[in-house]
């Protein structure tokens, strides 16, 4: 789905100082409970932050469905405020300002993408209000200290290591040659720098099964890729490793077919299931594997639940992960809420300190915010790979996996 051709089913209500869109989910009452977001519904993050505020909004809509949120014996509805941040980090806060101070959001959820959820979390840090990331992964934006901001996505590291420990399994079941040769590259950010970490830390305690033979940085939003890929050529790996956002990954995997490598396995990270067949990459990402935080695959009832809802409400089929997650942050941030049967900001924080939930959408099925590691979830991520005739079917882990993985030569 685009956003051009996602239902336009929510009430629009004005444009706010020229800089936001207005949408409300309920009535705005003053028993309202408001919860607010800055997303990029314009601008380079547009297609994605779409998918998060449809996400938000459904979480938002059962809730009220439900009878709302009890607090004081009374049941009030949850009041969904988005602003549009045009995918500008220099606007982001002052819209999380205007949430906190002017409509009185007494909680935030984030916008997508590393760099605009990096100057988000500044505000409800400063400003002492729950915050709930699901747009962002890097460990950069959860500081020391921190206790208002929870994170929904695990941490990037997490990317690389459950993609290694996936060819490690392969070659647990003879699939796969020791030590594979490997080349890696990722964005010079700090999303890429914790990439590379998470590989690392699995090849050096592990030498007999890998060779590094390619570490190499590239700049976010690149124009060209091709002496980039070219290096990779030159190395004669056994597997491909990058860690890129979507439009590094789309130019960055055009290079790779030009070049005509073919790796054992190739990962560009989470991506790989987004937009890259409407592209126009077709049939050269039939066999990419990603590592994802969500799937429509994995067999949990809520993650059913989400599919079925999600499908029928905005049209489907649902393929990436984002409006999955942007659902369960909300759906914690109200259950918090909820549990704190209280609007003040520092009950709502302990609330989330001490949820749980054991019936998540999200791999492993539980989510939680261990304060060990400041309050980001550390769920493992789940292999998927693109399938020939579309879609994309789950390969690890093995109590998960719809069927083998499909190895190049």
């Amino acid at each position: 789905m685009t956003p051009d051709s996602r239902p336009r089913w929510f009430p629009v209500l004005g444009l706010l100082l020229g800089v936001g869109l207005f949408q409300a989910c309920s009535g705005g009452g003053d028993d309202t409970i408001r919860i607010g977001a800055a997303l990029p519904l314009s601008g380079k993050h547009a297609n994605v932050g779409g998918f998060f505020r449809d996400g938000y909004q459904l979480a938002v809509e059962e809730a009220n469905a439900a009878g709302g949120v009890e607090i004081d014996g009374v049941r009030r509805p949850i009041e969904l405020r988005v602003y549009d941040d045009k995918s500008d980090a220099s606007i982001s806060p002052s819209l999380l300002e205007r949430l906190i101070a002017v409509d009185g959001a007494v909680a935030l959820l984030s916008g997508y993408s590393t760099p605009l959820v990096q100057a988000q979390v500044i505000v409800p840090m400063r400003r002492g209000i729950p915050f709930m990331n699901a747009g962002g992964a890097s460990k950069s934006i959860f500081r020391e200290g921190n206790q208002w901001v929870f994170g929904a996505l695990s941490p990037v590291e997490s990317l690389a290591s459950t993609t290694l420990e996936w060819l490690m399994w392969e070659q647990d079941q003879d699939r796969l040659p020791k030590p594979l040769r490997v080349a890696m590259v990722w964005q010079n950010t700090d999303h890429g720098r914790e990439y590379r970490t998470g590989v690392h830390d699995v090849i050096e305690g592990q030498t007999d099964r890998f060779e590094l033979v390619l570490d190499e940085s590239f700049e976010h939003l690149s124009s060209d890729h091709t002496s980039l890929i070219v290096k990779v050529r030159s190395v004669e790996a056994d597997v491909f490793l990058s860690d890129a956002h979507e439009p590094d990954f789309l130019l960055q995997h055009r290079a790779y077919v030009e070049q005509g490598l073919g790796h054992i396995a190739v990962s560009y990270g989470a991506r790989g299931p987004e937009r890259s067949v409407r592209e126009g990459l077709g049939e050269a990402v039939s066999h990419l594997v990603s590592a994802q935080w969500w799937t429509r695959a994995l067999p949990y009832e809520r993650s059913r639940h989400f599919v079925e809802r999600y499908e029928a409400q905005f049209g489907g089929p649902v393929t990436e992960y984002y409006p999955a997650v942007a659902y369960e942050a909300a759906r914690a941030l109200i259950t918090a809420i909820g549990n704190a049967g209280s609007t003040a900001p520092e009950t709502i924080r302990d609330a989330l300190k001490n949820l749980e939930l054991d019936d998540s959408l999200l791999p492993g099925g539980r989510l939680y915010f261990p304060e060990e590691s400041r309050l980001q979830i550390e769920n493992r991520c789940v292999i998927v790979q693109n399938q020939p005739e579309g879609g994309v079917r789950i390969v690890f882990p093995p109590d998960a996996a719809e069927g083998p993985a499909y190895l190049g030569s």
